[in-house]
């Protein structure tokens, strides 16, 4: 990233930690550094303070990525669900109307933003596992968006083995009966890991699964 690489870049992870990790809640700006840190030469220029604090981040990255891609991360949180016990879960919060500007709160339905041909990106960050999971994005604003407060879950299996193995994947039957293939990858795999999410994606695509 050159001579204007952030200092929080450098840190060691424990000092990097101490000093923005918030003492509850997990903020956009913490969350979006820990992305950046993650992606590591991957990201060619590091984004400003302001653009850490928003949802979404869009960042220009190198190859074996897309030029840029528009991330939606919030933090991964765990949970008893009734049809489930321990799954993992995001909370979609953010997005735009139909016709691409940005949604108001009272909206009812969202979609992600795809301004530009920018690839959204469904992904949430486990903080206490260190751990990223990614969603198939297009499945969850498929025709009708999503409510203002969606649940997109992940079985433990699937985060289970990538805490194992540093990177796994997996699926999961979604409503309508479409199957959605879900990735989770140790920080050090998350390049990989996002490789591996764009190439399910497209193949869902010119399957025509949806």
């Amino acid at each position: 990233m050159g001579s204007t690489t952030p200092g929080w870049l450098a840190l060691p992870e424990d000092e990097f930690e101490e000093r923005y990790r918030p003492p509850r809640g997990f903020t956009s700006g913490y969350l979006h550094r820990v992305l950046v840190r993650a992606l590591g030469p991957a990201v060619n220029a590091a984004p400003s303070d302001e653009a850490l604090k928003r949802k979404p981040l869009v960042l220009d990255l190198t190859s074996p990525l897309p030029p840029r891609l528009r991330f939606y991360l919030y933090a991964a949180t765990q949970h008893q669900s009734e049809r489930q016990p321990g799954t993992f879960k995001i909370q979609l919060s953010v997005g735009v109307t139909r016709d691409g500007k940005p949604a108001p709160p009272r909206a009812k339905r969202r979609w992600f933003d795809r301004t530009d041909n920018i690839r959204p990106i469904a992904i949430g960050y486990h903080p206490d596992w260190n751990l990223f999971i990614l969603w198939d994005a297009d499945l969850h604003d498929l025709n009708g968006g999503f409510g203002s407060s969606k649940n997109v879950q992940t079985p433990p299996e699937i985060v289970w083995s990538a805490l194992a193995k540093d990177i796994s994947h997996g699926s999961r039957r979604l409503h309508g009966g479409l199957t959605e293939t879900i990735v989770a990858a140790r920080p050090h795999r998350l390049v990989e890991a996002l490789s591996l999410r764009i190439d399910l994606s497209n193949e869902s695509m010119c399957e025509g699964l949806f």
